[in-house]
C-alpha cells in the first residue's frame, strides 16, 4: 500500500480564502509574494505637451507578435470632490495621447527611479523632480530615458479595466537598446542582447514594500528537448 510522503494535516501551510481578504490585504499578498517583478519605467505626455514618468512593477510582455506589453495601473489614492477615484498622470496622460514609452530600469538608476514614484501634482516633472535627462523618440510624442538599459516606443492597444486597476496593453513600434547591452547578430538572428553583461545595466527587480533585488547570480539549465538560444 502506497502511502503519500506527506499528509495534509502535517503541512505547514496556512489556507486563506481570498473573499476573506479585504482588497488592500489581498494586494499586500500578491504584492509580496508574486517576486522578483519587473519594472516599467513609463513615460508619457500629456494634452499640453508636459511629460511625466512613473514606475510599474505589475509588468510583463503579453504576446511577440504583434509585441505587446502591458502593465497595471492602480488608482492615485484619495478621492475626488465627486467621490470618484483619483486616477495616476500615467493612465489620464495615455487617453490623452496613446503613447507611451516602456524604459528598464539599470541599476545605475535605482535611486532616480524610486524618485519618479513621489506623488507630484499633475502637470509637474518627474524627469526634473528626479534629475533624469531625456531624449527624443522617433515615432511616439512622449520622450524616453537618456540611459535605460532598453526603451520601447510603444502606441496604445487596449485598455481592460479591472476593478479599480486599469491593465494596458501597448503595442511596441520601435526599440532602442543601450550600447553596453547589445550584441548584435548571433547564429543568424539579428539584434540579439544580454542585459546580464554589465552590472550597471542589468534590469532592477521589484520584491515587496521597498525592497528591491539585483541580478548577481545567474545559473545555466540546458533543456534536452530543443534549443537552448
Amino acid at each position: 500500500m502506497n502511502q503519500q510522503s506527506t499528509k495534509a494535516d502535517d503541512t505547514q501551510d496556512i489556507s486563506i480564502a481570498a473573499k476573506d481578504l479585504r482588497s488592500d490585504e489581498l494586494y499586500f499578498l500578491l504584492r509580496d509574494s508574486i517576486v522578483p517583478r519587473p519594472i516599467a519605467w513609463v513615460s508619457t505626455i500629456d494634452d499640453q505637451g508636459r511629460p511625466n514618468l512613473a514606475p510599474y512593477s505589475f509588468f510583463n510582455c503579453c504576446s511577440p507578435k504583434p509585441p505587446i506589453l502591458g502593465f497595471s495601473v492602480g488608482p492615485r489614492g484619495g478621492r475626488a470632490p465627486d467621490g470618484s477615484l483619483l486616477l495616476k498622470d500615467t493612465l489620464v496622460n495615455i487617453r490623452q495621447i496613446p503613447e507611451c514609452v516602456v524604459n528598464l530600469v539599470p541599476e545605475g538608476l535605482t535611486l532616480p527611479m524610486v524618485e519618479t514614484a513621489s506623488n507630484l501634482p499633475p502637470g509637474e516633472s518627474e524627469f526634473e523632480f528626479a534629475k533624469l535627462e531625456q531624449a527624443p523618440c522617433l515615432l511616439v510624442k512622449p520622450p524616453r530615458v537618456l540611459g535605460a538599459t532598453l526603451a520601447f516606443e510603444c502606441k496604445l492597444h487596449s485598455i481592460v479595466e479591472l476593478g479599480a486597476s486599469s491593465w494596458v496593453m501597448v503595442e511596441v513600434v520601435h526599440i532602442h537598446v543601450h550600447r553596453g547591452v547589445y550584441l548584435g547578430e548571433q547564429k543568424g538572428m539579428k539584434h540579439r542582447i544580454d542585459v546580464t553583461r554589465p552590472p550597471e545595466l542589468r534590469p532592477l527587480g521589484r520584491l515587496g514594500r521597498a525592497w528591491y533585488c539585483r541580478i548577481s547570480d545567474i545559473e545555466t539549465v540546458l533543456r534536452r528537448d530543443g534549443p537552448n538560444d
